[in-house]
């Protein structure tokens, strides 16, 4: 579609769409929360570069992940399943299983014709060293670490590239010369760079910051000075000790902002950028490791809780859409969504049918602002970990049980979100039968696992 066209319609406030299927990228981070962005909120550091996207496209602010973890919550973005359907339920030691039974987006997308990459920390493993995995799950391009704990470290003493380990010299862990942010940004950008003319792109961009090791890129945690800041130096180290957490976990997102900016601007070098559905978002909450805390900088703001929570904190995350041949500017969005909708999303958009066993619902009517938008009827959410922990939202409603082991099952915790967002206030006692009501929808909400067992409810 013509430059000139484009804008004139964008001028005239009428959303348009290219005549083919877009090229699209998906920008992921890793325990990025929800007031991290200065579109949402932040007040101690700017995102500029997030900020404009969010001007200039849509602004989703009822968006969750597909969990308050990593690896179930990569899960559910890639095969358009909840928590309560996936295969993947928790971390650990896990990998999609092979197709059909986890049929993941990007399958679907290079079937369709798309040429297909992922770039960073792999969305179809846990703790799985095989590069094989994401070359098997409908991806031609893959550089990055698939074994998560890799992950928690700025500086890695490999990634692969393809079926070939990359030794990065003179990193080893905690220090060196390869930050492993900057690395994806670089194969990003050659992956647009080298893109062939006549073929649509998928790119997966799997950003391991701002999760903990909280180590910025030299030079930008020197950028921020908040007074008092007490060191993080552990005795059994893990994390990377550092001096000054806040100003580097503020410099990891400040950096995050910085890489958007290089990726749009390869895509404009590219002549691709009108054409290309850009989108970012994070896989849960903040954090509270490597000496951070979510409050040092209102991080989750306004919402409780954070990562392993599932309350707001640790599931409410951004999702800023950028599409300038397809969506009209300037635009917000209360619709609930999750992770799980965006395989049915790209469904629609290449003509393909989603399968028929997925919870997700496709937004692409949001995003266009063409034909009838499909809502949930609800959202579910379980968790493994600290006793086992669901979540169910249904309309306003949020329903929250915590303690799910057997003969401690925890009473049920209910928060109207349109007038308490911070989920303050529970009103289960004062509403019972809306509370029995939507236990009875928790209850149907899930399939037993084998591999993630709630027993107490299984």
């Amino acid at each position: 579609m013509p430059r000139i066209l484009v804008f004139l319609l964008l001028t005239l406030g009428v959303a348009c769409r290219a005549d083919e299927p877009p090229n699209i990228v998906l920008i992921i981070t890793d325990d990025l929360g929800y007031g991290d962005l200065s579109c949402y909120g932040q007040k101690n550091f700017r995102t500029p570069v997030l900020d404009g996207l969010a001007r200039d496209g849509l602004r989703f602010t009822d968006h969750y992940s597909g969990s308050t973890v990593c690896a179930p919550s990569r899960c559910a973005l890639m095969t358009g399943r909840d928590t309560g359907h996936c295969s993947i339920r928790g971390n650990g030691a896990h990998q999609l299983r092979a197709d059909p039974a986890d049929l993941t987006f990007a399958r679907i997308l290079r079937d369709a014709g798309y040429r297909t990459g992922m770039v960073g920390k792999s969305c179809v493993t846990g703790n799985v060293q095989d590069y094989r995995v994401p070359l098997n799950k409908g991806f031609d391009v893959f550089y990055g670490t698939t074994m998560h704990k890799d992950g928690h470290h700025r500086f890695p003493r490999f990634v692969f590239d393809q079926e070939k380990t990359v030794l990065l010299q003179g990193n080893n862990l905690h220090w060196g010369e390869h930050y492993d942010a900057e690395l994806y940004t670089r194969r990003a950008e050659r992956f647009i760079a080298e893109n062939p003319d006549d073929q649509p792109f998928l790119l997966l961009v799997s950003y391991p910051i701002p999760h903990a090791s909280v180590v910025a890129p030299e030079g930008m945690a020197e950028r921020f000075d908040f007074p008092g800041e007490t060191g993080y130096h552990p005795e059994r180290v893990h994390y990377t000790p550092v001096d000054k957490p806040k100003a580097n976990y503020a410099g990891m997102v400040r950096a995050i902002d910085g890489y958007v900016g290089r990726i749009i601007d390869a895509l404009e070098a590219k002549g691709v950028a009108e054409d290309t559905l850009t989108f970012f978002t994070t896989d849960n909450g903040s954090h509270y490791e490597g000496g951070y805390h979510p409050d040092m900088l209102g991080s989750n703001a306004p919402l409780r809780g954070g990562k392993r929570d599932l309350h707001e904190g640790g599931i409410r995350v951004p999702l800023i859409a950028h599409w300038p041949a397809g969506i009209r500017p300037g635009r917000t969005s209360d619709l609930p969504s999750a992770f799980w909708d965006f395989l049915p999303t790209f469904c629609e958009l290449v003509g393909r049918p989603a399968p028929g066993d997925i919870q997700g619902i496709s937004f692409l009517p949001t995003l266009t602002g063409e034909g009838e938008q499909a809502r949930h009827e609800s959202l579910y959410w379980e968790f493994h970990e600290n006793g086992g922990r669901r979540a169910l939202r249904q309309g306003e409603w949020k329903l929250v049980q915590y303690g799910l082991e057997p003969g401690k099952l925890g009473k049920p915790q209910l928060f109207h979100l349109g007038r308490d967002l911070a989920e303050e206030h529970d009103l289960a006692a004062d509403d019972l039968e809306r509370v029995s009501a939507m236990m009875a929808t928790m209850e149907a909400a899930r399939v037993p696992s084998k591999t993630f067992p709630l027993p107490a409810i299984d």
